[in-house]
């Protein structure tokens, strides 16, 4: 029986597996991967004088933490850590803000703006 020079022998092959088998029961195995690059998109709605925000993520593992900043004319009542915030806004001026998204996962995270103009309803 001839053997190829690529095939190794069976003993080398075990010794070789050895340590990748111990990594894995330890959970050290390999880390975390995402399918396919983290991305985000804001959506905003603004009206007397106030805005709201929502942000869609694609990619990474599916587990994302949020993280929400006043660009400029922009202020928060809640969602600082969450995919929605909303909050008031200078009246009558452009504004925005900015969510920072991180895959909890793999810690990728990617900034995306949301930009709206701050006006009132009239009475």
């Amino acid at each position: 029986m001839t053997r190829s020079v690529f095939q190794p022998p069976a003993k080398r092959a075990a010794a070789l597996a050895a340590p990748l088998l111990a990594l894995a029961t330890l959970g050290l195995a390999a880390p975390a991967h995402a399918d396919t690059a983290l991305s985000a998109d804001v959506t905003c709605d603004a009206g007397n004088s106030r805005w709201v925000c929502d942000a869609s993520v694609s990619g990474g593992s599916g587990s994302y933490s949020y993280s929400w900043s006043a660009v400029t004319n922009a202020g928060f009542f809640s969602g600082l850590a969450s995919s929605s915030a909303y909050g008031p806004c200078r009246t009558n001026m452009p504004a925005g803000v900015q969510v920072t998204v991180t895959d909890t996962a793999t810690g990728a995270s990617v900034s995306a703006p949301g930009r709206f103009f701050c006006y009132a309803i009239a009475p």
